[in-house]
């Protein structure tokens, strides 16, 4: 089973895909941009021939990535070779996509085998096409490496996974304390528009960011209240209601859990350096 769904909004062009090689099981939908010669992430290497149909050779310039997972960079290699374009990210990511790395066996099944990527060039700070200018941004939470581009200009985000929207179940190595920072350094930013690479914003993007932030500091709250108080991850679990998606993580082998959440902040209260800055919302 494939989805593909071509879209644009202002001056950008948007592609979301999915794919599954079954067809009782829904696939998992990435979303790729385009504007004006820049590619904004190259999607799943399962839809490599949709992706180079979208991408044209002559209607790409240069290529960023967001971060490093593979809905996100699975077609690095083969869109830079195929077009001779440079392809940015940060230092990290570029390491990262410089070999083919592991993935768990869920991920292959939507997003295809890794193919190793070097040459990737770290960038500046700033990317910039004919008409615009995009400011490089360090938004950890999602992943350690990741980046979004803020074009103030016109108040556009490209967020890769910065926002998605308010998620019950986190990956394994997510961190909810580098979400909620994030998510409050992108607020004092001057944009309208999301271009998440799963869940688009087109109005009132500041105010869908705010809405997520507001969701994880209260799950925040509430959870640090209950860890000091001595309650154990499990019973942090039953006693705030937050019920497992029990299929979901048997098919991801534990990778993608609500368990994670919790486990996310248990992890930082447990730091010397545990955060002050969220306050339990429990009449919420």
């Amino acid at each position: 089973m494939k989805i593909i769904q071509p879209f644009q909004h202002q001056a950008i062009q948007g592609l979301r895909l999915g794919y599954s090689p079954l067809w009782w099981v829904h696939p998992v939908t990435v979303c790729m941009y385009r504007v004006d010669g820049l590619l904004v992430d190259t999607g799943q290497r399962t839809m490599q021939r949709e992706v180079g149909e979208w991408a044209a050779a002559d209607t790409i310039q240069q290529i960023f990535l967001t971060h490093f997972h593979e809905d996100h960079t699975g077609n690095a290699r083969f869109l830079g070779e195929r077009s001779g374009v440079p392809v940015y990210a940060s230092d990290v990511t570029a390491q990262r996509v410089a070999h083919a790395f592991p993935i768990l066996p869920y991920e292959q099944f939507w997003f295809g085998k890794i193919q190793a990527c070097p040459g990737v060039l770290p960038t500046s700070g700033r990317i910039a096409t004919e008409r615009y200018t995009f400011d490089v941004i360090h938004t950890p939470g999602h992943s350690d490496d990741h980046h979004i581009l803020h074009e103030p200009g016109q108040g556009w985000i490209f967020g890769g996974d910065l926002y998605i929207g308010k998620l019950k179940v986190f990956r394994r190595n997510e961190d909810i304390r580098q979400h909620i920072e994030s998510a409050r350094k992108v607020l004092l930013l001057d944009f309208e528009v999301l271009f998440c690479a799963h869940n688009p914003v087109f109005k009132a993007g500041k105010a869908a960011l705010s809405a997520k932030l507001d969701y994880l500091e209260t799950i925040y709250g509430k959870v640090a209240d209950l860890y000091q108080t001595g309650r154990s991850i499990g019973e942090i679990q039953a006693q705030l209601n937050m019920k497992e998606a029990w299929l979901l993580k048997w098919l991801t082998f534990r990778d993608v859990s609500v368990r994670n959440i919790i486990e996310s902040v248990v992890k930082s209260e447990k730091s010397k350096d545990a955060p002050t800055f969220v306050k339990a919302k429990m009449s919420q």
